[in-house]
């Protein structure tokens, strides 16, 4: 794959069939490796942790608290991670093309304002350094509670009802990016 992007997923994004509801594409297409992530710690985020600011260029002018709480309602939990040196987050690195990038970015709400990118290394099984990207906490946000980065579960919520949201997410991204095409302007 050329021009690819090597994103580290941990928490439900470690699982192969969560990134493929997110992509819409098979998990047999998917490219991934187990890793852990250097100097981060994992964490639980619940819905009051969760931003309730609309930022100025979100692609709607809603908050990703509200987002969150109109599709998963009040109890909604969510694995995190913040910066923290010496700490550890096992998950995996999968390779993305920059438009498949943009539909995790969409799925985990950076544009919102619940998320910002980070840049990171995770150690591959055979020792391996490799320089990912991923999303973390903006550094103004608080953690529920902490979590065992290496020893964790996948899954916060039903697998299912993730694949089933990520689909839905999928269809407004989709319906997103046709409608900024049909509004740009166009060049002679």
């Amino acid at each position: 794959m050329t021009n690819k992007v090597l994103y580290f997923g941990y928490g439900a994004n470690r699982d192969a069939r969560m990134i493929a509801a997110i992509l819409g594409k098979p998990v047999e297409q998917l490219v991934g490796r187990p890793a852990v992530l250097q100097d981060y710690q994992l964490g639980v985020q619940g819905l009051n942790q969760i931003p309730d600011t609309v930022m100025p260029n979100a692609p709607e002018p809603i908050s990703p608290r509200q987002i969150l709480k109109n599709v998963w309602g009040d109890g909604f939990e969510s694995y995190v991670i913040e910066y923290r040196p010496g700490s550890k987050v096992s998950g995996t690195i999968w390779e993305l093309t920059p438009e498949e990038r943009e539909r995790v970015r969409d799925w985990e709400l950076l544009d919102y304002g619940w998320y910002e990118d980070c840049e990171g290394k995770a150690i591959t099984e055979d020792g391996s350094e490799i320089d990912v990207i991923t999303e973390k906490t903006r550094n103004d946000q608080v953690l529920d509670r902490e979590v065992d980065g290496m020893n964790y579960e996948t899954w916060l919520a039903d697998p299912e009802k993730f694949e089933e949201i990520a689909e839905r997410v999928r269809q407004e991204y989709n319906a997103r990016l046709v409608e900024s095409e049909l509004n740009r302007p166009k060049i002679n």
